[in-house]
């Protein structure tokens, strides 16, 4: 079976079994060289600058840990009363320097049924043909609050995966938009 799987260009189940779902063999095998580079760097480098979340098995787990270390951070904080604040950046992974004061720079995120106005750094149309939009880098950081945000912000699911599941869901971002925020919901963006 995993012979054929081979011979197919698709990923073997055995191996899909102990790493991650790909649409093809060539496409797992990028993943896995990118995978391999950002641990490599950040063990033998240090602390990367910016974090491809895609690439982590269990994104969650991740921020999970980038809660606690801010919440450490805070004198009183209690870690059940800290929330993510994921916030769009303008920039891309390339124009980050330096990590932030706070929190963590993630990248390799997209849009699926809308399009990104960087400079006005806001959901907009997405232009004929495009499926999917290239993200910039978000700042994800955490704050003291059960607040649910700004109403007039379209609140953005993130998953890890196309398939839109429970299993695959990171969490929310807050968009800006013209629209109200029914209209992107609508959309399935």
């Amino acid at each position: 079976q995993t012979l054929d799987a081979l011979f197919a260009a698709k990923v073997p189940d055995a191996w899909t079994k102990v790493s991650w779902p790909s649409a093809t063999l060539g496409i797992w095998f990028g993943e896995l060289l990118q995978r391999h580079s950002q641990y490599h760097s950040w063990t033998f480098e240090g602390r990367p600058v910016a974090f491809w979340i895609s690439g982590f098995f269990n994104p969650q787990g991740f921020l999970t840990a980038i809660r606690q270390e801010i919440t450490r951070a805070h004198q009183g904080w209690a870690l059940d009363n800290v929330k993510l604040q994921p916030e769009m950046t303008k920039h891309m992974k390339e124009d980050v320097q330096s990590p932030p004061n706070e929190g963590v720079y993630v990248y390799g995120l997209f849009l699926e049924g809308a399009g990104w106005d960087r400079k006005n750094a806001r959901l907009v149309e997405s232009l004929p043909k495009v499926l999917h939009t290239p993200l910039p880098v978000i700042h994800v950081t955490a704050i003291n609050s059960q607040d649910e945000g700004n109403p007039k912000m379209y609140r953005c699911p993130v998953y890890r995966k196309p398939r839109r599941t429970d299993q695959n869901f990171i969490f929310d971002i807050h968009l800006k938009c013209k629209e109200k925020p029914e209209y992107w919901i609508v959309r399935a963006v």
